[in-house]
């Protein structure tokens, strides 16, 4: 049990770094999640349990790549290129470009072209 603890403790310390950023990528995924719903009831589609099984195998191999990416940066490269920040970046923008469709969908058309036409004056007919 000591080991096991001790174990713990140290793969804490050793991931304290990059926290923020696997808290960040969670809070995307969860952020995707809950637009998806939305997004299936507006469009009165089904929610099945495969799409939920795909969150968790989300969370799991983005959290996995994250981690990955930070031991390959620290103890392979010695922090000359900043792996972790790359692939949370590319998770970052995949995870986005779902929530902007999902917004869309919730929406009713292009959430940015509305934006755009609620900004817009009179003159600019």
């Amino acid at each position: 049990m000591e080991l096991l603890k001790a174990l713990l403790i140290s793969s804490i310390a050793v991931l304290a770094p990059i926290h923020a950023v696997m808290i960040v990528v969670g809070i995307l995924i969860g952020a995707d999640l809950i637009l998806g719903i939305a997004a299936s009831l507006k469009s009165g589609e089904k929610i099945h349990s495969a799409a939920m099984r795909r969150t968790v195998s989300k969370i799991l191999i983005y959290q996995l790549a994250v981690i990955t990416g930070f031991l390959c940066e620290t103890y392979l490269m010695g922090g000359l290129l900043p792996i972790s920040k790359l692939v949370a970046g590319v998770i970052g923008l995949v995870e986005m470009k779902s929530i902007l469709e999902n917004c869309d969908i919730i929406n009713g058309e292009p959430i940015f072209k509305s934006v755009l036409k609620k900004l817009g004056s009179d003159n600019d007919k």
